[in-house]
């Protein structure tokens, strides 16, 4: 299941797991959309390589309610957080998580910022959540 651990608010950490491992992922949108709710900036950091997009795309029943969830929560979105960072170290994992920066971008409205350290996310966390203030 994905989680997102808010303990260090406004910084945010997420852990996404495949959805085709059987995972519900009701908590974890439910909890995202109670953070975007508190109506205060954020920034996220994933640490852990992301699922393969395919293996997303192919589960129908989850895209639906992502689809349904994002159309729903879009401005808040936007307004509130400031990107997502991902951590990947493998430079070949990394360089297709560049290439996605645009789809995600147009998918999820904020930037996918790709970092092969987790000392360079804390770094760019902290300058994207100054820069907010």
């Amino acid at each position: 299941m994905s989680k997102l651990d808010a303990s260090q608010f406004p910084l945010v950490k997420v852990t996404i797991e495949s959805v085709n491992e059987g995972h519900d992922q009701n908590k974890y949108f439910n909890d995202y959309e109670s953070l975007l709710k508190t109506g205060k900036k954020f920034i996220m950091i994933n640490e852990i390589s992301a699922p393969d997009v395919k293996d997303t795309k192919s589960n129908k029943e989850h895209m639906k309610m992502m689809n349904l969830w994002m159309k729903k929560n879009r401005e808040e979105l936007r307004m509130n957080v400031l990107g997502m960072i991902q951590v990947e170290p493998d430079e070949v994992k990394r360089q297709a998580a560049i290439d996605f920066k645009e789809v995600f971008f147009k998918y999820w409205g904020h930037e996918l910022f790709v970092v092969s350290t987790k000392e360079e996310a804390l770094s760019l966390a902290k300058e994207k959540l100054e820069l907010a203030n």
